[in-house]
């Protein structure tokens, strides 16, 4: 009996013990971003030992340590464009040392070193220039976690106009130019005065192979039809070898042709050319003021960068001064059916295992899921402080309880040996 309270009050401070140290690491951790606090268990059961030929059986304990991962933290506001919390289920997907690890922390960073495994890359972009477009190119800029690892997602490709197909290290820096578009295309909308028996005139933007802005004239020229106009187009820095188009209304202002359009064969000072497709079915005849406008075309001229920001979908999308957004990059969210039987690397980093459950690595751009994702956020950490002082107290006083056990039962023992001898 003597021995057996001696185990069970020695397990007892082991225990106690062991749940002190993970109070006392989950305190020093309340600031960290994304970290999971462990909750310490406890489980009872018989021990069973043989002294001189009896079975004696004595009770001890157990800890068993539950990191809750599955608790999310308060999300913080930090306005950084490298920081990202996710709210809702799933992780951000890491990948570093040759491991791929899930994590809730997104205080991430930027950096310029090319992930090992992985070739280096370039973001490239066109640049305006007293002597015309320059091709430049600057490294890379990566997306990392504070231990070094990398972000995993898609990267939008520019030149095909689509997001990568396979998962890769997000590359966070986006073109310092939007390198523009020559017009290839363009729809009209507007109205010309009925009532005018003079040349009407109208102007509008168009740009050239090198995505330089000129000026489209329209004069509209009425003919003895009332609804019949011959419209003469110029564009300044080049010269258009199209004849003039005849346009004509029917008896309400609707215009009956050209319908649906007519191209316009264009060659630029520079020796380039370009064949521009004319939509002006949307000009009507009335007998009111003249106006007209452009409904939408394909040009664009130069856009320097002017902002970046994150959607709700990780899709890290570059605004530029001509009014272009274009994406930049996507994060990759791991959604995890048992998060809590995931392996603890640290306190906030995670890897997988069978006694998890189903991974899935979701696309919130292209998945149903009420999972989204903050930019400029980051979540903190799922420590109360008050609730692991509080345990603090409780612990402590169980490990006092077992040290004073220990000590009564050895006072004993001591004394039993003394009137013995």
């Amino acid at each position: 009996m003597t021995i057996g309270t001696f185990v069970t009050s020695t397990m007892g401070m082991h225990s106690q013990s062991h749940a002190l140290e993970q109070i006392s690491a989950n305190i020093a951790n309340v600031n960290t971003v994304g970290y999971k606090k462990v909750d310490t268990r406890f489980e009872t059961f018989i021990k069973e030992y043989n002294l001189i030929g009896t079975d004696t059986h004595y009770l001890t304990s157990n800890v068993v340590d539950r990191r809750m991962v599955d608790v999310n933290g308060q999300l913080k506001t930090t306005d950084s464009i490298y920081d990202l919390a996710i709210s809702g289920l799933g992780f951000f997907v890491v990948e570093g040392q040759h491991n791929t690890l899930y994590s809730r922390a997104g205080d991430f960073q930027a950096t310029a070193v090319t992930p090992n495994g992985y070739p280096a890359r370039a973001v490239t972009y066109y640049r305006p220039s007293e002597a015309g477009v320059v091709t430049q190119s600057v490294p890379a800029t990566y997306f990392t976690n504070a231990s070094g690892y990398y972000v995993m997602g898609w990267n939008y490709n520019n030149d095909a106009e689509a997001f990568s197909s396979s998962l890769e290290p997000v590359i966070i820096s986006p073109m310092e130019y939007y390198p523009g578009h020559q017009t290839t295309h363009m729809s009209f909308k507007g109205n010309i005065n009925a009532a005018a028996a003079d040349t009407q005139l109208l102007k509008f933007a168009v740009y050239d192979n090198s995505y330089a802005r000129h000026n489209l004239s329209m004069k509209w020229e009425p003919q003895n039809d009332a609804d019949t106009w011959l419209v003469t187009i110029d564009i300044d820095g080049a010269a258009v070898s199209s004849e003039p188009i005849k346009v004509t209304f029917n008896e309400h202002g609707k215009l009956t042709s050209p319908v649906p359009s007519t191209m316009l064969n264009v060659t630029w000072d520079n020796g380039t050319t370009s064949a521009i497709k004319l939509d002006m079915q949307h000009f009507t005849q009335y007998a009111n003021t003249l106006t007209g406008e452009v409904l939408s075309q394909d040009g664009k001229g130069f856009g320097t960068l002017t902002s970046t920001a994150w959607d709700e979908n990780g899709v890290l999308n570059a605004t530029y001064s001509n009014g272009t957004s274009i994406p930049v990059c996507k994060v990759a969210v791991a959604h995890i059916q048992v998060p809590n039987m995931m392996e603890a690397v640290s306190g906030n980093m995670f890897a997988y295992n069978q006694n998890a459950g189903n991974l899935e690595i979701v696309d919130l751009q292209n998945t149903r899921t009420e999972t989204t994702v903050q930019g400029g956020k980051t979540e903190e950490s799922n420590v109360s402080l008050e609730e692991e002082f509080t345990n603090m107290i409780i612990t402590q006083r169980a490990y006092s309880s077992n040290v004073q056990t220990f000590t009564t039962v050895n006072e004993m023992t001591q004394e039993a040996i003394n009137i013995l001898s």
